[in-house]
């Protein structure tokens, strides 16, 4: 007797996240990968089972309860430094009512992705902070502030809801070829900026190895909340030389008051009209415990966090000449037409 395939819904696979979680799953065996999204990969992934639907959509419900969705991996996520009403709505209220179409449609498994950066960064955090630590970050950046109103909603939700088994990977800085992320941003300035006298300790973790932690996710069936990052640190120092650009040490009232009214970092060209990382961040400990990574998920970086950084740079040396794949797809706009179009081969299977 065969055991029946897992299906796996990823949404977002439109970004970078969402399309390197289904480009991993999608040649394992034994499961069955659906793609959902209001937009099309971009280029398209040949193979994928893709339908085009937006998460907020009602009747979504229908298309996971149809499919039969045993696991959702949630990487629908905007990503923007100030908050705009609809990546709100999509990210927060998004998520909330993606959690609540779970629970109805009967799915036993949600991965979402979160960050380290929750913890906030503060003079009195604990030397490695766990879990269990709050999630208390006030953040002035729109994407953090999302994602604490999700923690803080997911923490209830989970307790109301304890047959729905919600894994949550709090990623540290996340560098790669196809990474975009604070970290990176910084990175990407042609001058790094820190605070006068601060040379703070940051944890990394490649790209290629945070999208092998949201698969092992779903392999294990992981559930609970866990920090990933990789081994080691780097100062921003360090990271700075890694990367061959100079370091701007700036003033602590040039840093948190002058620069936001001013709008550009000197010595930037005006490429820092915001900083990509918070200046709390580039000042006080925020480092991430990964006991539970290790004990309870059973997961263990590849890269460290210096081999990390290493092949960040690499990849933006030889970005330029890095040629698009190819590859196949295809996208239907009315979802309840396509659900009715996706069970007529199924009913008349069960009919014959």
């Amino acid at each position: 007797m065969t055991t029946p395939e897992r299906v796996v819904a990823v949404t977002g696979v439109s970004g970078r996240w969402g399309r390197a979680v289904a480009e991993a799953l999608l040649p394992m065996t034994g499961l069955r990968v659906l793609a959902i999204d209001a937009h099309p990969p971009q280029p398209r992934i040949k193979g994928l089972d893709f339908i085009k639907a937006d998460i907020r959509n009602p009747l979504l419900v229908d298309l996971l309860r149809a499919e039969q969705v045993d696991t959702v991996v949630h990487l629908a996520w905007r990503e923007r430094q100030r908050r705009r009403e609809a990546d709100f709505e999509s990210n927060v209220l998004g998520t909330m009512q993606l959690l609540g179409v779970c629970v109805d449609a009967g799915v036993e498994q949600v991965v979402l992705r979160s960050t380290t950066a929750v913890y906030g960064a503060r003079p009195e955090n604990p030397v490695y902070i766990d879990e269990t630590f709050p999630v208390a970050a006030r953040s002035s950046y729109a994407c953090v502030r999302d994602m604490v109103e999700v923690e803080k909603f997911l923490a209830e939700f989970a307790a109301e809801f304890p047959e729905l088994r919600i894994a949550v990977l709090r990623f540290a800085n996340v560098v790669g070829a196809d990474a975009d992320s604070p970290f990176t941003r910084l990175l990407r300035l042609p001058v790094i900026p820190s605070l006068l006298g601060f040379d703070p300790l940051l944890q990394l973790i490649d790209f290629e190895d945070a999208v092998a932690a949201l698969v092992h996710s779903v392999l294990t069936r992981a559930g609970g909340v866990i920090n990933v990052a990789a081994n080691e640190v780097v100062s921003l120092y360090q990271a700075a030389g890694i990367a061959g650009k100079p370091v701007l040490p700036i003033l602590h009232l040039a840093a948190y008051w002058t620069l936001p009214a001013a709008g550009a970092l000197p010595g930037t060209r005006g490429a820092l009209r915001y900083w990509p990382l918070e200046p709390d961040y580039l000042r006080y400990p925020w480092t991430a415990s990964t006991q539970r990574m290790r004990d309870d998920l059973g997961f263990e970086p590849v890269w460290t966090a210096r081999q990390a950084l290493e092949r960040f740079v690499q990849a933006q040396r030889i970005a330029p000449y890095v040629t698009p794949r190819e590859a196949e797809t295809y996208a239907d706009d009315d979802l309840a037409i396509v659900i009715e179009d996706r069970q007529r081969p199924l009913a008349a299977a069960q009919e014959s």
